[in-house]
Order: C-alpha cells, then sequence, then structure tokens
C-alpha cells in the first residue's frame, strides 16, 4: 500500500514540474527581448483609445510600419527591416528583406500584413501599450524606445517624448473606481 502511495506522489510531482517547465520556458520566451543590450529609438504616430474590454490603452504607429514593397513578399511573410540611427538618436529604416540580416547590423522583425502596389504595411507586435485604468501622460509619446533580440524579435521598453521618458501620472484609486 505504501509504495501505491508513493507512486502517487511522484506521478504529482512529475507533473507538477512539467507544468513548472513549461511556465517558465514560456515568461523566457516572451521576454527574452527585454533581457537585450539591443535598443532602437522608433518614431511614432500614436493615437489613444478606449476599450471596455480591454481597458486604457496606446495605439502606436511608426514610421517603419509602411515601407517600400520588398521583392517576393507575401501577406503573413516575416520582413526583417534594417535600421540605421540617422544622428538625433530616432533609429530608420534603410532596408527591409525577407532574408534575416547579420548579427552586426541594427534590425526589427516584423510580419507583413498588407501589400499595396509598391508599398507594405508591417507590424511588429508592438503596436499597443497598455497601462492601468485612470493614467495619463504629461506630454505626447513622440519616439518608442524598443529592445530587440539577436532574432530581430521587439519589446516596448519606455515611451519617450523629445528623448524623454514620458511620465505616467496615476489618479488615486478608490472602492468605487
Amino acid at each position: 500500500m505504501k509504495s501505491k502511495f508513493n507512486k502517487e506522489y511522484l506521478k504529482l510531482i512529475f507533473v507538477v514540474a512539467v507544468l513548472l517547465i513549461i511556465l517558465f520556458a514560456f515568461i523566457i520566451y516572451v521576454s527574452y527581448p527585454l533581457l537585450s543590450v539591443k535598443k532602437a529609438v522608433l518614431a511614432t504616430q500614436p493615437i489613444d483609445p478606449f476599450d471596455p474590454l480591454r481597458g486604457q490603452y496606446v495605439v502606436i504607429r511608426y514610421e517603419i510600419n509602411s515601407i517600400p514593397l520588398v521583392q517576393g513578399a507575401k501577406v503573413r511573410d516575416s520582413i526583417y527591416v534594417t535600421l540605421v540611427d540617422d544622428g538625433e538618436g530616432i533609429s530608420r529604416y534603410v532596408e527591409a528583406s525577407l532574408n534575416k540580416p547579420s548579427k552586426d547590423k541594427l534590425f526589427i522583425r516584423g510580419e507583413a500584413v498588407s501589400i499595396d502596389m509598391n508599398t507594405m504595411r508591417v507590424e511588429y507586435g508592438i503596436e499597443q501599450y497598455f497601462f492601468e485604468r485612470g493614467a495619463r501622460f504629461e506630454s505626447r509619446v513622440s519616439e518608442v524606445e524598443v529592445k530587440l533580440s539577436d532574432s530581430g524579435a521587439s519589446r516596448i521598453n519606455q515611451l519617450l517624448s523629445n528623448g524623454e521618458p514620458v511620465k505616467i501620472i496615476y489618479e488615486n484609486k478608490t472602492w468605487g473606481s
């Protein structure tokens, strides 16, 4: 009887361990770009909507969302956009390709979502920034600092206004808010 009891505990420990490994693997996968040392500052064109189901957020459009058509690209293809600093600290579009650039270049990976005659719309997974309800910005978001992994994956690091971090002011919360 005692050995059957131990076997059940071992099965339970094994299942819990597998679930924890899957959870930590997902967290590392999502957080990996934030551990990177590569940074890029992207110029934006933000919109400030509110959605009752998703809460308060900023929709961010980047200059690099609309780029010249890449030869042979189709909708849903991965697009690698090479960036270069313009001297004012903003990373600007240089070229785009279906192939990953060398690691010595600064690049961001996106997905083609629409293609017109000579241009294509590319999304990078950083087009929305969520924050708590009742928050407001002291200034307009004009740039976004992103961190880039070696594969080109990106995550928002901070919102900027003229090169300075945007201060988000949170109103005092009450039980009724």
